[in-house]
């Protein structure tokens, strides 16, 4: 068994693994030496997944037998060279892995050792001759544009955009399902290759699959071309494969986008970077923070250390009481989901362990997705205000925080998941409801307009949005009343210069330009009273016409299955489209929410865990009103909160109050 030799500190070590010439099928001989990381070190740093734990192969090293994972056995063996030493640095061999104190160590240099490596190697695992016809795709794509590394950096234009489609639509079902399976491997998924591969030098890292290599810069490429052509390519795909709903591209037009991140002045929060890479997979749950530290900007104020002697749990919460403390705020809260692995966390603390992505409304002050391909800026979000320019007023006491806040009301009525709205029109994702099949999106908009309608609180909707069309309203909160340019926050001031940019807008064209077939009848006439109630008062609205007189269940199935004989609301062949920026945007809110109306008649979207009768605060030191609930006498976080017409400090001139959360 081979015995580590600890590392000195002093000058720096690192260890570095020297693999042995040979031919594929003899046994895999190594050698481990120690040397200083300095510049003109020369060595390769290898990205790849552990795989299974359990299953195994035997390398010699140093002479003596050494276990490894079965993938990082089969990297070694298709690396290693048939007449040249290779020098590599790799984790699970050059870290020794049972030596807590050291992993702690190394974890916080892997910055500086991917960074000063001189190439970067991704293994994502072994392949299949048919894999091979992936690998000529992604260099075909590559050689399109030359020298792709000055095409990156400059941007792609309109000058390869026709080349790309007329490549994609030319190739086989057999070959983009085999694309399609070169982007699903699970690398891709893995927490640390974001790091790893951001800190790389682009143009000398490859990708390895199998016994094909490609240039990472090649792959770049083919991630635009992808992006470009994801529904052509879906629609070829299915023909053959209907079971390959090409979901893995979206991991690596992701990786892509890592890169453009790194580019970014001044570097990404902490929080932003757990926020975006949130559904990246670890084995351990500590690495979901760990991964991303050498890529904060803000890393060392929060003071964050590695340290695996901790438990994830107790890394979560000290992380939160770092960040608000450092960040004078409480807008990490934004970022709590359910559920949580971690169930002994208190609910006020995310947890970073679950490989969900329900996208937030608040946390990343930067847009990457959609547009972080070379030649675009990245596009700033400005926050909500809720509580405005406040800072907390906070304490912590074991497993509680202490907060002020305002009431804004209770929650009256509750719609279905927002979900719904884009099931069907996002099919490639393979995502169905808790019944197997996809949800009308149609359905679910127009049930959330008849909550409207049926609410015992129309006279308080109709005063509170009095000034601006209810009807605006509700297609403004659908896109978090953010407009398209700069993915900014109106204000009522700003909102009348920047209405050409409004998503909302073009929403409610199509909804006033359909016969509305799918409301409930005795809302026909209601309907236009939405319309225009900025011009009536509230006694103007016949409200008994807003209750089914029946009391009887409305069947709103499809009954024919077809979206395009149903008359419905917002017309989704053009709105319901994911090519388009408004059902982008309805997407990126709605995911994970349910329409809410509250006692005092906002109007908003609360994370889907609400329930009837739970509360809605404005907290000071948050950006966005929170959703508490109240159980066995105690007060619970339940999430975000978008409420229209209270995201600029509306609420600052009511009383605060302090609640204590569990």
């Amino acid at each position: 068994m081979y015995i580590y030799t600890p590392l000195d500190p002093s000058n720096g070590e690192i260890r570095l693994l020297h693999i042995l010439p040979g031919s594929f099928t003899t046994p895999i001989q190594c050698t481990l030496i120690h040397a200083p990381l300095v510049p003109s070190l020369v060595f390769t740093a290898l990205s790849y997944t552990w795989g299974n734990p359990t299953i195994r192969g035997d390398i010699v090293l140093n002479g003596h037998d050494f276990s490894v994972t079965i993938n990082l056995y089969n990297a070694l063996r298709h690396m290693r060279h048939e007449e040249h030493v290779r020098v590599f640095w790799i984790d699970a061999i050059c870290i020794c892995q049972t030596d807590i104190e050291e992993r702690s160590k190394q974890v916080l240099r892997m910055q500086n050792i991917y960074s000063m490596a001189r190439d970067v190697e991704v293994w994502l695992g072994t392949a299949t001759d048919e894999d091979s016809m992936a690998m000529e795709l992604i260099r075909t794509l590559g050689a399109v544009v030359g020298d792709a590394e000055i095409v990156l950096a400059q941007g792609f234009g309109a000058t390869y955009t026709d080349t790309f489609e007329d490549l994609i639509t030319a190739q086989s079902p057999s070959t983009l399902h085999s694309l399609s399976q070169f982007f699903s491997q699970p690398w891709w998924t893995r927490i640390w290759c974001v790091q790893e591969l951001s800190l790389a030098r682009q143009s000398s890292a490859i990708v390895r699959w199998g016994l094909s290599a490609v240039p990472w810069l090649d792959v770049l490429v083919a991630a635009y071309a992808i992006e470009l052509c994801l529904f052509v390519i879906r629609d070829i795909v299915e023909k053959e494969y209907p079971d390959d709903r090409v979901s893995g591209f979206n991991q690596g037009i992701r990786m892509a986008q890592c890169r453009k991140v790194d580019e970014t002045n001044p570097p990404y929060t902490l929080l932003e970077l757990l926020n975006q890479h949130r559904d990246c997979e670890a084995t351990d749950p500590r690495d979901k923070v760990y991964g991303l530290l050498g890529l904060a900007g803000d890393v060392n104020t929060i003071g964050i250390v590695p340290s695996y002697e901790e438990e994830a749990r107790d890394i979560f919460i000290n992380l939160f009481q770092r960040h608000v403390a450092y960040s004078e705020s409480l807008d990490m809260m934004c970022a709590v989901r359910w559920p949580k692995n971690f169930t002994n966390l208190p609910s006020w603390v995310p947890d970073w362990s679950t490989d969900q992505l329900v996208p937030g409304i608040c946390i990343n002050d930067r847009y990457v997705g959609g547009n972080a391909f070379p030649g675009s800026p990245i596009a700033h979000f400005e926050k909500y205000a809720a509580a405005g320019n406040t800072k907390p007023a906070v304490s912590f006491s074991e497993n509680t925080m202490s907060i002020k806040c305002i009431r804004v009301g209770k929650v009256e009525a509750l719609g279905c998941k927002g979900d719904e709205l884009i099931f069907e029109n996002v099919d490639m994702f393979g995502r169905t409801d808790e019944n197997g099949k996809s949800a009308s999106g149609s359905e679910a908009f127009n049930e959330w307009l008849n909550m409207i309608l049926d609410s015992k609180s129309w006279q308080n909707i109709e005063h509170l949005y009095g000034q601006e069309n209810v009807l605006d309203a509700f297609c403004r909160l659908l896109v978090a009343d953010r407009n398209n340019v700069m993915m900014k926050p109106l204000n009522r001031l700003e909102r009348e210069d920047d209405e050409e940019d409004y998503e909302s807008d073009d929403m409610e064209d199509e909804w006033l330009d359909t016969d509305n077939e799918d409301l409930d009848d005795e809302n026909m006439d209601m309907d236009e009273d939405i319309r225009t109630s900025s011009s009536k008062g509230p006694d103007d609205v016949d409200n008994e016409t807003a209750h089914n007189p029946t009391g009887e269940e409305e069947n709103t199935d499809d009954e024919d299955g077809s979206m395009e004989e149903a008359n419905i609301l917002f017309s989704p062949p053009e709105m319901l489209d994911m090519s388009d920026d408004g059902f982008r945007a309805t997407m990126q809110v709605c995911w994970g929410k349910r329409f809410v109306i509250l006692d005092s008649g906002h109007l908003g979207l609360v994370p889907s865990q609400t329930e009837i009768g739970d509360s809605v605060v404005v907290a000071l030191g948050c950006s966005m009103p929170l959703a508490i609930k109240r159980r066995d006498g105690q007060d619970e976080f339940v999430g975000e909160c978008y409420i229209h017409g209270i995201m600029d400090s509306e609420m600052l001139n009511g009383t605060a109050e302090t609640i204590c959360l569990v």
